[in-house]
């Protein structure tokens, strides 16, 4: 498995499935999302190692390139990706846990106590078990998730144990990254002239120093050659990145003989989960069953077929942050996904592409 960390070079654009094209939609201040999806690295990391080991750019891939990075949209060949995570200082850090709420102190999300399922109660789905607090909590009005905060793998290693982490532990966006506005134009290619009337503005995301993408890469042949400290281009507008090797480690804990001796487990989604899951569903290949969970609105994720030239079809998966309560069925199922070269496991469709990546842990008592 390689580590390699994708570092800006100016400011970067990536799109969510919106359209972005004249008289479809406003092109006044589009701005960009970020992190980007999980296709739109795998993609660009794809290219690279497709220019390096052959590829001119503008013929269609040879077999030998094809045999290992796959063909098109939906096949990825023998290549797996892990990640993509956003490093700072080439650490990793996490959207913060849907079950982890906190207050705003002094301009600051200071994490305070953390959710676990409650008793069951009958509705409309069946017997379902709401999240609720453990216990009574002084200002349980005032409590909010973390939205728009990061946390460290020390801070996640913690709630992965059930417990709070430090206030240290957790990094605002806007420590990370900001916003920078850009006014673009159509150009008359002939006249060398900007064509009237066809101006647009989109918004920018520009990282803070020592801030970048991440993602580990498996299946590739030996004989490959990485394009380390070169730029490909990544996301919209062809911005770049250059590529350099990333070799620290994720750094989650294991917390499989806690979880076994409960038979019980918390999920926390490190990146978006192509998986359909509701109240007392199992978790295919997995082993556990959800009993509750903490979560925020689907995340509509579609991508760009580059050789159609065409969108694809926009999917929903639970977003990153996502936390899964689940009683385990068979522990052996469990244990095995879990034992990955990170320690964490991978749950739902295109886990090769960087989705469902997730890290086990116990409930909070």
């Amino acid at each position: 498995m390689t580590g390699v960390q994708l570092c800006p070079v100016d400011t970067w654009f990536f799109r969510d499935g919106s359209p972005f094209t004249m008289d479809a939609a406003a092109q006044e201040d589009v701005e960009s999302l970020f992190p980007p999806h999980p296709p739109t690295v795998v993609g660009a990391l794809r290219s690279a190692l497709a220019r390096n080991n052959g590829w001119d750019g503008a013929e269609p891939w040879s077999q030998e390139i094809c045999d290992a990075l796959g063909d098109g949209p939906d096949d990825l060949g023998k290549v797996k990706i892990e990640g993509m995570f956003l490093l700072r200082c080439g650490q990793p850090l996490f959207r913060m846990p849907r079950h982890l709420l906190g207050v705003t102190e002094r301009g600051k999300w200071c994490p305070k106590a953390l959710l676990r399922p409650g008793q069951p109660v009958e509705c409309d789905l069946g017997e379902v078990r709401l999240p609720e607090l453990g216990s009574a909590t002084q200002g349980a009005e005032m409590l909010k998730p973390g939205d728009g905060e990061w946390i460290t793998a020390a801070g996640l290693n913690a709630a992965l144990r059930g417990e709070l982490p430090c206030q240290d532990d957790v990094v605002p966006s806007r420590c990370l990254w900001s916003s920078e506005s850009r006014i673009g134009l159509k150009r008359e290619t002939e006249k060398r002239t900007a064509s009237e009337g066809m101006l647009y503005s989109t918004v920018h995301v520009r990282l803070e120093a020592g801030v970048s993408l991440g993602a580990h890469v498996s299946g590739l042949p030996e004989s490959w050659a990485w394009p380390f400290e070169q730029m490909t281009p990544l996301g919209g507008e062809s911005r770049l990145a250059e590529l350099r090797r990333w070799d620290s480690a994720v750094g989650i804990e294991s917390q499989s003989g806690a979880i076994q001796e409960s038979g019980r487990a918390t999920i926390i989604a490190l990146s978006p989960v192509d998986v359909e899951v509701g109240p007392n569903d199992e978790i295919p290949g997995l082993g556990v069953r959800v009993v509750s969970a903490c979560m925020g609105r689907p995340q509509r994720i579609g991508g760009w077929d580059s050789l159609k030239r065409r969108p694809l079809p926009i999917r929903s998966t639970l977003p990153a942050g996502s936390v899964l309560f689940c009683k385990v069925s068979e522990p052996n199922l469990l244990a095995q996904a879990a034992s990955t070269e990170s320690g964490l496991a991978r749950i739902g469709k295109r886990t090769e592409w960087g989705f469902g990546l997730a890290a086990l842990g116990v409930w909070p008592d």
